[in-house]
């Protein structure tokens, strides 16, 4: 196919009906059509769950932000990988889902809660493209990606989730007017989160990325009343002006040329690799330490696989 964008697999997508190859279509944009584009969404939509006191007192709690946000920003996204890889009702999904529901079983979390961050991982990407994508998001896509998050939803025994897009759209902004809020843990939380991400640039690039990294994330951010929330502080006018304009010149290049058609994000560095996990992760050891210690009868460590091993697993 080349590096020369060719939209011809979205345009075979948009031909099917939606109900039956939601979970493909998904698959194709985050894993060929704009993968990167929907990382960065993910790790944008956990840092927003954080702007609601109910949600931060609890993660500021565990301190696994705080004190270990590496391994936390590791796990959240080899936990999303395993439940949607091959969707929640295959065996892989199945009981990746069980074992988060376990973990969330230790917290007091609310439905709501609950609700609020499906939603969020929901509506980001749309947010995302609308801003710094090559495109936008076609109505059937936003639907596609509710349908797709629906079912994790459901999986995870969420409750009263709303009937369609638009309907999980209005129900995200009257909670997030109603609740969100400023509170010390939203703070401390969004901090922890940000040093993580800066911890896994190499040690001797971190002078330069630390602070250029936190500038990027508080610029992409683009909300004002959510920074305010979080306790952080937009950067200057020219730092601002800088990051758009790059993310500008991405979207141009992006729109003519697409390197994912020649090689897979899961075929790429960035998909295997994971700072905690370097010789790739064991799905059953995903999660706070002492939680699955516990779980797995107070036998502590978790013995690695090869990366062969785990990608020969998942064939």
């Amino acid at each position: 196919m080349g590096f020369i964008r060719n939209n011809k697999k979205l345009a075979e997508l948009a031909g099917q009906p939606l109900e039956s190859n939601y979970h493909e279509w998904v698959k194709y944009i985050a894993n060929t059509d704009m993968p990167i584009d929907f990382l960065l969404a993910g790790e944008l939509a956990q840092i927003q769950t954080f702007a609601i006191p109910s949600i931060s007192k609890i993660l500021h709690a565990t301190r696994q932000y705080e004190k270990a946000g590496v391994k936390r920003l590791d796990d959240t996204r080899a936990i999303l990988t395993e439940c949607m890889a091959d969707t929640v009702h295959s065996e892989r999904g199945k009981s990746m889902v069980e074992q988060l529901n376990y973990i969330h079983g230790h917290y007091n979390i609310s439905n709501d809660d609950y609700l609020y961050t499906l939603a969020l991982f929901m509506l980001e990407p749309v947010r995302w493209c609308e801003n710094y994508g090559y495109r936008q998001l076609t109505n059937d896509e936003k639907e596609a990606l509710y349908l797709e998050f629906y079912d994790l939803g459901e999986a995870m025994h969420i409750q009263d989730i709303p009937a369609s897009y638009e309907a999980m759209e209005f129900w995200f902004h009257r909670y997030r007017k109603k609740h969100m809020a400023f509170n010390p843990t939203n703070a401390a939380v969004a901090e922890g989160l940000i040093r993580g991400m800066q911890q896994m640039a190499p040690k001797w690039l971190r002078p330069i990325t630390n602070s250029l990294l936190k500038n990027m994330i508080l610029t992409l951010i683009k909300d004002d009343e959510l920074l305010t929330a979080l306790g952080l502080k937009a950067p200057a006018k020219p730092v601002q002006w800088l990051v758009k304009m790059v993310m500008k010149v991405r979207a141009k290049v992006m729109k003519k040329l697409n390197w994912w058609q020649v090689f897979t994000y899961e075929q790429s560095f960035i998909y295997r690799h994971y700072s905690t996990y370097p010789g790739g992760y064991q799905p059953q050891c995903l999660g706070p330490d002492k939680i699955m210690t516990k779980r797995r009868g107070g036998a502590s460590g978790c013995p690695m696989q090869t990366m062969t091993e785990v990608m020969a697993n998942r064939v």
